[in-house]
């Protein structure tokens, strides 16, 4: 099977400061993929790079079977391919000064140039997959953080993405909230067959939910395992010592 996303030795440096360093892996379709460890080891970055955020100085990136990026550059096929892709990050970004529905509208308004009746049809869809039926007018100063997040999912999910790629999502709710969040991504792969790539430090979700785990150290990737081998039978010291200092 084709990944949905290959990285053949990928770096960037920020400085002189190496973030990822010769970083190959793949993330593969109907697959959750659980990024874990310290700040600073490259998680974050491999995500934004994923995105198209953040540019790499070499290295080949391929997505859906597209090669996208190589020679130092964007191929041409960057912007079509990327369209398999949505992000969602710590801070929500949704505008404060719209509605949900507005919030969500944007995208598939602007770019895929789709009908307003078409749009409000496919909100109000996403909303009640999130478990946000009857936001549609709603402000986001009006909602909790967890609903603000989940609405955050929504707007990625307006676009049809077959890879979420999400960072940090959960770092600032309370865990049963948190939680809640996380189930919605469960979901949203068991019954819709998308994808996920999450940096978090919720191992309980990692051990329950991820059919694979990545473990970044100093812009490496140190382990690349399911759960499991991972968690309970990896050797590894710093995967087992991250392990024990986030777990609860």
């Amino acid at each position: 099977m084709t990944p949905l996303v290959s990285l053949r030795s990928v770096t960037k440096s920020f400085g002189e400061r190496p973030v990822l360093d010769d970083v190959s892996c793949e993330l593969r379709a109907g697959e959750i993929t659980v990024v874990v460890g310290r700040s600073g080891s490259g998680k974050s970055t491999l995500l934004r790079v994923i995105a198209g955020l953040t540019e790499p100085e070499d290295g080949v990136i391929e997505l859906a079977g597209e090669r996208v990026f190589a020679d130092g550059e964007h191929t041409p096929e960057w912007a079509r391919a990327r369209a398999v892709i949505g992000m969602v990050f710590q801070s929500y970004t949704l505008w404060p000064h719209m509605t949900v529905l507005e919030n969500l509208a944007l995208a598939p308004t602007r770019v895929l140039k789709e009908s307003r009746k078409a749009v409000r049809a496919r909100a109000t869809e996403v909303l009640d997959e999130v478990g946000m039926s009857g936001h549609l007018e709603s402000r986001p100063a009006r909602l909790s953080g967890g609903e603000r997040q989940r609405v955050a999912i929504a707007r990625a999910l307006m676009m049809r993405p077959k890879l979420l790629l999400c960072d940090e999502i959960t770092s600032a709710l309370d865990p049963p909230v948190a939680a809640e969040v996380l189930g919605v991504l469960s979901r949203l792969k068991r019954d819709e067959g998308i994808s996920v790539a999450l940096v978090t430090h919720d191992m309980a979700f990692a051990a329950k939910a991820a059919d694979r785990v990545l473990l970044f150290s100093n812009g490496s990737i140190a382990v690349d395992a399911d759960p499991r081998e991972a968690f309970e039978a990896s050797e590894n010291p710093e995967l087992r010592s991250f392990v024990d200092a986030v777990r609860f």
